[in-house]
């Protein structure tokens, strides 16, 4: 019985152990990544609007997209840091209901014929990012884009 209670008092704190060491990393692998997103008047005429996407590493663009549509993303070489970089990486993020407002403004603005604005958007330490707030935060700025060539 002695053996059996040492065993388990030392399994106990060997996974406390774990858990200390782990389970930050586990809970910032939720969070999301720095992101600087761009939107602008199409270069493409058979697009209304598109837009850059940004993942900041530091001061440093890590990598870089460009999209017209919701689906396919062209990968960019250029790498280049911009004051609206430097801004994203030691500024404030962008709160959602300025994402929301933008879906609103955006929407009214295509109603009414009118070009797209030109926002830049900067995401950062949002948590829960993967399960649940990639979506509620990016499909306001992709709302009014295609999901393909033609689409809605």
């Amino acid at each position: 019985m002695e053996a059996f209670v040492g065993t388990l008092f030392k399994t106990v704190i060997f996974g406390s152990l774990l858990l200390t060491f782990f389970a930050p990393s586990v809970a910032m692998a939720d969070s999301s990544p720095v992101l600087l997103i761009e939107t602008g008047p199409s270069d493409k005429p058979e697009y209304r609007r598109m837009v850059y996407v940004k993942y900041l590493s530091g001061n440093d663009v890590s990598a870089n997209y460009k999209a017209y549509n919701r689906r396919e993303f062209i990968n960019l070489i250029d790498k280049g840091v911009s004051d609206r970089v430097e801004q994203c990486a030691r500024g404030m993020a962008t709160s959602l209901s300025e994402i929301i407002a933008f879906e609103k403004d955006e929407d009214k603005r295509k109603r009414r014929g009118q070009a797209p604005e030109t926002r830049s958007f900067c995401i950062k330490n949002v948590g829960n990012w993967s399960a649940k707030n990639k979506d509620v935060y990016l499909d306001p700025i992709f709302a009014s884009m295609p999901y393909v060539k033609g689409g809605r």
